[in-house]
């Protein structure tokens, strides 16, 4: 592989020290088929958001037993194991350089194998296989299927990590072999947790997670962003960064204690867990500030952090009694559901897209038009749980205020589809 001059670490303003950068670039056919791949799902994933959207509109378009409850373990899992999880798998291939080792020809294939498991999966879910467990509905076939693929991309990794280039520091072979040695307990936990009788402790209030639980899933997310800029950049000098490695270690202790408790959204102790997510809203993006990044990527990073910064405030709004009792099994959760997912998360992704491939991920316009689709699709999906919330007769008694809303819904969705459609043209792969 050619050194490419316009790689992060060159960016860097001169008092950085350049660093190993993860970037490779168009050249590298395992990250340009695990970002092909994703932007598919991407697509596919929306798809199928449309049809349910215009499912709630006119359920006569239902296709035979191919119901609206099993189109949904679909469009749930495509997005989190398709769009969510394949530009990681990218980052993957690019840190352990594996384009510039003997099994290069192995990325790509790594790449099919995870997608061919989700393939499988997403039949089983139409047929109505599943655990029965949100974003965790492998099962059977498809259970072993993503185990399958999951280790194969495991040995892909470890046979471009034996044959490491010389250039490596001691401190990267180990910490690259450390993190082999956590993926490495990844199938058998995703195993694990799909059982139907294995179940993290819940609000017993709501049936859905605690205060600390939701702390432990975001603390995963900030670990991420923490990790990226520092894999993929180098910082300025005269930082120190200690403290912010502190809190975070305190962080996961105070989750793990509060998860070991328990507790409701009644309680202080449950509710002072999500407080800890609060200075990460100002603190990450004042972490990112000290690196220099590429062109193409300002608008992903300030739409990510934008997005993350509402996803806290809202998510511990939500949780505070008397609005999570008012809002439970209403369109509000759906709402978050895509703040998290449409907003923050696909913000990330495309920021990782761009930053491996040297590439921009679509134009101005189509940026635009995706966030204010999503941003209009949250804020009708709330008022109409907040509504809901109320009074279920509210949806029965005001059938054209619920039809507007839905409808509105749907356009959103069909926006939404069609700028990952043109990205994913922009990629030259339809």
């Amino acid at each position: 592989m050619t050194t490419d001059p316009t790689s992060l670490a060159s960016l860097a303003s001169p008092t950085n020290q350049a660093r190993p950068t993860c970037l490779t670039g168009p050249d590298n056919a395992g990250v340009a088929t695990a970002v092909n791949h994703a932007l598919g799902w991407l697509v596919l994933g929306n798809t199928v958001g449309l049809y349910l959207s215009l499912l709630l509109l006119q359920p006569s378009w239902q296709l035979g037993e191919w119901t609206y409850g099993r189109w949904l373990p679909v469009h749930l899992n495509v997005q989190l194991y398709g769009w969510t999880s394949l530009p990681l798998v990218a980052w993957l291939l690019a840190l352990y350089e594996v384009d510039r080792s003997r099994v290069a020809a192995w990325g790509p294939a790594a790449v099919w194998a995870w997608s061919a498991a989700l393939a499988i999966g997403s039949w089983q879910w139409l047929n109505g296989v599943t655990s029965g467990k949100i974003f965790l509905d492998w099962k059977g076939g498809g259970l072993w299927a993503l185990m399958a693929a999951m280790m194969f991309l495991w040995c892909v990794l470890m046979a471009a990590w034996q044959e490491r280039p010389a250039t490596w520091t001691v401190s990267r072979k180990r910490r690259s072999l450390m993190g082999l040695s956590g993926l490495a307990l990844v199938p058998a936990a995703l195993a694990f947790a799909a059982l139907p009788a294995v179940y993290p402790p819940i609000d017993r209030t709501t049936g859905g997670p605690t205060g600390s639980g939701l702390l432990g899933s975001a603390l995963v997310v900030v670990g991420l962003m923490l990790l990226l800029p520092r894999v993929v950049a180098g910082e300025r000098s005269g930082g120190n960064h200690r403290g912010i490695w502190i809190f975070f270690g305190v962080s996961w202790v105070v989750f793990g204690v509060m998860e070991a408790i328990g507790g409701t959204h009644h309680d202080a102790h449950q509710i002072a867990s999500m407080l800890l997510l609060l200075p990460w809203v100002w603190w990450l993006p004042m972490d990112w500030a000290g690196v220099a990044w590429p062109d193409g990527s300002r608008v992903w990073r300030m739409a990510m952090f934008g997005w993350w910064g509402l996803l806290v405030a809202s998510g511990l709004l939500m949780y505070q009694p008397g609005v999570l009792d008012r809002l439970k099994f209403t369109q509000g959760l759906v709402a978050h559901s895509h703040l998290a997912m449409a907003g923050f998360t696909t913000s990330f992704c495309a920021l990782l897209v761009v930053l491996l491939t040297r590439r921009r991920l679509g134009g101005t316009a189509s940026v635009a038009v995706w966030h204010l689709a999503a941003l209009v699709m949250i804020a009708t999906l709330a008022f109409m749980g907040w509504r809901e919330g109320a009074g279920p007769s509210w949806m029965h008694a005001q059938p054209g205020w619920r039809n507007a809303g839905f409808l509105i819904r749907a356009h959103c969705a069909g926006l939404m589809l069609a700028v990952s459609v043109l990205w994913l043209w922009q990629r030259r792969i339809l």
